[in-house]
């Protein structure tokens, strides 16, 4: 049972990862023959519920194959109630048949495209970060000087055969980001994220403050660079942005805030002020939550689940699921879910937003118990699929019918393939044996696996087939990025 010093200790932890930069040290690297990869394919949801139980006792049943279950009358710890999860249609793949992964390995830049060996592109051993383009042509790196924590660097490299690179933000330019009399903890102007405008060569970015000690400064900028003409624009300068999400087809961009959700064009035009406001979300530190917005897929509308505002409140208060209109009328709420503080549920939509995914403590609260929820968008048809010491939601399939968790103790400890017609399949019996798993399609994902000395970087498929051995890696946690 968590209480509010469990919970306090817990936020530091949370904290300390976001003031990472999200790149963590593994920890407890269990040996080769500790883990095994077990495989499966899916049955019922009635069966689901079953095999929690099952789990309960100290078992687990064994998967069947279903791809279309009726509704399905299930029991839970409170009760007997009737509730339907069916899966959408599942498309048909439209991924292209070369894959592109782009990874970090001693520092530099390595690529591996399908079917030929993995070729060394930079030789700067100071990169810690990439993303590679949506028509795998070009890298873009950031670069960050090991003896000089105030210089950063964004570059990119051709992928094809002419190695050509070239620096698209330099040190300098950042360091112009300084405002004119900074204070004295101020140390300079990093990188905080960028990714590829989807369908372009152009590279979005914002910042944030380097300073000495604690904290987490996000300028809530939005910068874009053109890698091919090199042409710098910033369309919001600080303060004027948020935490920024493209839609799918590269028009508009989500500017989310610690108190509101904002929308613009891709262009800088047709600012759409705070289509949502909401409380501050309390963390209890100095570190501001910022909701992550999930568009749909024809860019018309956007999902977003808000944590409430006192999260060491008993009972614990509501977590909103809203839908956001593109026009910039207001947001709509669909309805509530009862999402565990701090493990709040940034892709609890799926991609398809038919169904929401989220975690809540088991009832009593008894050992750290947790319960992995899936609701109807609007957090009706509420259905307990597992349950777990620790259970944490990872994420869903790019076709919305299957998704990945872990359950980090207990008898039923590992990471775990869900699916939305069928039971759980347990991937590893050691919950943090496979980390950043990244997929490709709703078949097949990219992961890196710890092999007792160094990290293994893999591909395999849903029925635990391996598909592709791409490097061993001995960096603490290495960044990598597919296209498919």
């Amino acid at each position: 049972m968590l209480n509010k010093s469990s919970l306090l200790v817990f936020l530091v932890i949370f904290c300390s990862i976001s003031l990472a930069a999200c790149v963590s040290a593994a920890t407890d690297r269990p040996s080769p023959e500790q883990h095994t990869l077990e495989t499966g394919v899916a049955a019922t949801m009635q069966a689901a519920l079953t095999a929690t139980q099952a789990a309960l006792a100290g078992t687990r049943v064994s998967p069947a194959v279903t791809l279309t279950p009726p509704p399905t009358t299930t029991e839970t710890a409170t009760g007997t109630h009737t509730s339907t999860v069916s899966p959408s249609p599942t498309p048909e793949p439209t991924v292209s048949a070369i894959i592109r992964l782009a990874f970090i390995k001693d520092g530099n830049v390595w690529l591996w495209i399908g079917g030929k060996d993995t070729i060394q592109l930079t030789d700067t051993h100071d990169t810690v970060d990439l993303r590679i383009s949506d028509d795998g042509q070009l890298i873009a790196f950031k670069r960050q000087d090991p003896d000089n924590v105030n210089s950063q660097a964004l570059w990119v490299i051709n992928t094809d055969d002419s190695d050509e690179e070239r620096v698209l933000i330099s040190a300098t330019d950042l360091a112009a980001i300084m405002p004119p009399d900074p204070d004295s903890y101020i140390t300079g102007v990093g990188i905080l994220s960028f990714v590829w405008r989807p369908n372009t060569h152009e590279v979005a970015y914002n910042t944030l403050i380097l300073h000495e000690g604690p904290g987490f400064g996000p300028n809530y900028d939005l910068r874009i660079v053109n890698a091919d003409s090199l042409v710098k624009t910033t369309l919001l300068d600080i303060q004027q942005g948020g935490m920024f999400y493209y839609s799918p087809d590269g028009n508009q961009v989500a500017l989310s805030n610690p108190d509101s959700i904002s929308l613009i064009n891709a262009d800088g035009t047709n600012l759409r002020q705070d289509v949502l406001t909401f409380p501050i979300v309390g963390t209890h530190s100095e570190y501001l939550y910022c909701p992550h917005p999930i568009w749909a897929s024809d860019s018309r509308s956007l999902r977003v689940a808000i944590p409430p505002e006192e999260t060491l409140a008993s009972p614990l208060p509501p977590t909103g699921l809203w839908s956001l209109p593109v026009d910039g009328s207001p947001a709509v709420l669909l309805g509530n879910i009862q999402a565990i503080p701090f493990a709040w549920p940034d892709h609890a939509f799926a991609p398809d937003l038919s169904h929401v995914i989220y975690v809540m403590y088991a009832e009593g609260q008894i050992e750290n118990q947790r319960e992995l929820h899936i609701t109807n968008p609007d957090g009706s048809n509420d259905t307990v699929y597992d349950r777990g010491e620790s259970l944490e939601f990872t994420s869903w399939s790019p076709d919305s019918q299957h998704f990945i968790y872990l359950i980090d103790g207990g008898e039923n400890q590992g990471l775990y393939l869900g699916a939305l017609a069928g039971t759980p399949e347990q991937v590893t019996l050691l919950p943090r044996l496979m980390s950043n798993i990244q997929w490709l399609d709703g078949s097949r994902f990219a992961y890196l696996l710890w092999n007792g000395s160094q990290w293994e970087l893999r591909i395999r498929n849903l029925s635990g087939e391996d598909l592709a051995f791409i490097d061993t890696i001995t960096d603490s946690y290495p960044a990598y990025d597919v296209q498919p």
